[in-house]
């Protein structure tokens, strides 16, 4: 009888633990990266406080650059568990991911359009050398080309009100970043930078983008969608690259490395969040190996990750383990 009480209450204590949890959980928000920290790459989820770990993907293949629904219920990733990098889509409630794309050549940097229906990508699968935009819908249909210009055109990123996209391109006048119409037509180069940039990440309101640019290290930087008034947030002579912009609009997520990177046999990034504003940094992740791609991950994620239906349920397996008998 002694046991049994002590078996129950130890179940009721984990369940109080369990709730603080989901509290903790539902007052945090949440940042995806990518990270080689147990020897291969695979995707995770931390809160901004730096707590909360949890490997998302877990699979000996190359997981990284990550995007999620907008509603928070699933993610698209780059991945060649398959033998060639693909793209494919993990819901949350379901255990195995599903191949969006299928193509000998390289699909990868992928971004879910704001209205869920859409995904856009870089590809080569029309020559090594030659890496165009493509978008397919989430049910890997309607393949669409969007670039063909025989250029570096890469790491596109829809704007909130899905009419544009942001791209990385070597065309034209050099390299830059470019925003085209959500068709692929009429793309312009960010005016007045004074300098290349790359990895750009849209503001909410869709009047601002982030970017990275390799001057005193390599920053990131903030600039009107006309190209006005670029400004840097990040500090100098430090590595730092991919922002993402947090969905309240004050603050920039990115990774960065404090040595160059270059010719660095041990690489050591981690995940920042800065303010929009600039100031310092503050750390998310603490690792010697590399964290990098960071992406906001949707509050929905919380509705089918860590739900009190969820916990309550795993409480009740626990409970009958705990006092059934052996």
């Amino acid at each position: 009888m002694k046991t049994k009480c002590v078996q129950v209450g130890f179940g009721i204590t984990l369940l109080f633990n369990l709730l603080l949890f989901t509290v903790h959980v539902w007052a945090a928000s949440y940042i995806s990266f990518s990270s080689n920290r147990t020897g291969n790459w695979d995707i995770y989820i931390i809160d901004t406080k730096g707590e909360n770990l949890r490997n998302l993907t877990n699979h000996p293949a190359y997981d990284s650059r990550v995007t999620w629904a907008p509603n928070g219920h699933a993610f698209a990733f780059e991945s060649d568990r398959d033998g060639n990098h693909e793209i494919y889509i993990m819901k949350l409630n379901e255990p195995e991911p599903r191949r969006l794309t299928n193509h000998p050549g390289r699909d990868s940097a992928p971004d879910w359009s704001p209205d869920g229906n859409w995904i856009v990508f870089t590809s080569n699968r029309t020559g090594v050398l030659n890496h165009d935009i493509y978008k397919i819908d989430v049910n890997s249909e309607n393949l669409r080309r969007l670039t063909n210009d025989e250029k570096y055109d890469l790491y596109p990123v829809w704007s909130p009100d899905d009419e544009q996209i942001a791209f990385f391109s070597n065309r034209d006048e050099g390299t830059g970043i470019y925003v085209m119409n959500a068709d692929g037509k009429r793309p312009k180069r960010l005016a007045n930078l004074g300098h290349a940039g790359t990895y750009p990440s849209w503001a909410p309101d869709g009047k601002q983008i982030a970017y990275s640019a390799n001057l005193a290290g390599s920053g990131i930087y903030t600039v009107r969608v006309h190209g006005q008034n670029p400004r840097r947030v990040t500090p100098m002579n430090i590595w730092s690259r991919h922002p993402a912009w947090a969905p309240d609009g004050k603050q920039i997520a990115y990774d960065a490395d404090i040595k160059n990177p270059w010719g660095n046999p041990n690489k050591d990034s981690n995940i920042y969040v800065v303010s929009v504003t600039g100031g310092t940094p503050r750390q998310i992740t603490k690792h010697a190996a590399q964290d990098g791609y960071p992406a906001w991950v949707p509050s929905g994620f919380l509705d089918v990750s860590a739900s009190p239906e969820k916990l309550i349920t795993q409480w009740s397996r626990l409970k009958q383990s705990e006092i059934a008998p052996k």
